[in-house]
């Protein structure tokens, strides 16, 4: 990670993080070296190679998230390929969470960027995968749109929630990758934006205005659930939940 990246001591906030979750039945809990960072990871067991992956990506965080929405929604997918990756610092604490920026005003930083991609691509050359998918909530989102406009094997990205301008956050590095700047990279993949009718940190009307700057989309829809707000989207039985 090069120097630019603004850093700050977090000793403090780490202090009143959220723990570590519990590992959920049928799953493998990892932690995956990338060239600069650790990611904590879950793997659903038996999982297959030659198979499509699911990547789910979770929320913004403190690092951690006060309540792991992307984790909840990965352990009830019946798909048989499910992988759960946390942002950079989430669960795990070393020296290099002492750079305060890489949750914070760096999260969308084009070298945080780079390295879930690598992390993603070394899941897909572990089990071969043909395709993935990516499902990201809140900031894990935004990376999901990031990853999947750099991995050529991306079909679809379903997005809970999800921050698709980054220009509407305060704070952000000047490197900051937007998924809004994007539209020619994401319109060939099938997309899939649900948004709470009484969000006003990820509203509609961004999702829709994203969708609407995509040039000749395969298929990106908005998908609107009139009475949730930011929260609380672990409790949603989503469709693309089952193994269809």
């Amino acid at each position: 990670m090069k120097k630019g990246l603004l850093f700050a001591t977090c000793a403090i906030l780490m202090s009143g993080c959220a723990g570590i979750p519990d590992t959920p039945d049928g799953f493998t809990q990892k932690t995956i070296e990338t060239e600069h960072l650790s990611f904590y990871t879950l793997e659903k067991n038996h999982m297959q190679k030659g198979k499509p992956i699911r990547f789910y990506i979770e929320g913004d965080g403190n690092p951690n998230p006060s309540v792991p929405v992307a984790l909840r929604l990965a352990e009830r997918d019946e798909h048989q390929n499910v992988i759960y990756l946390t942002r950079p610092c989430q669960y795990i604490e070393n020296e290099l969470c002492e750079n305060e920026s890489i949750y914070t005003t760096a999260r969308f930083h084009r070298e945080i960027v780079q390295e879930m991609q690598e992390l993603s691509l070394y899941f897909v050359k572990k089990y071969q995968a043909p395709k993935v998918e990516f499902v990201g909530y809140d900031g894990g989102a935004t990376l999901a749109m990031l990853l999947g406009s750099r991995i050529p094997i991306t079909t679809q990205i379903i997005t809970l929630a999800g921050i698709l301008n980054t220009n509407t956050q305060k704070n952000l590095h000047e490197e900051t990758l937007n998924p809004f700047d994007q539209k020619d990279l994401t319109a060939h993949i099938t997309q899939v934006h649900y948004v709470g009718g009484l969000d006003t940190i990820a509203p509609r009307r961004t999702a829709e205005r994203f969708v609407g700057r995509l040039k000749n989309p395969r298929s990106a829809t908005v998908k609107v659930l009139p009475g949730l707000d930011h929260k609380e989207w672990e409790t949603i039985s989503f469709s693309f939940l089952k193994d269809e």
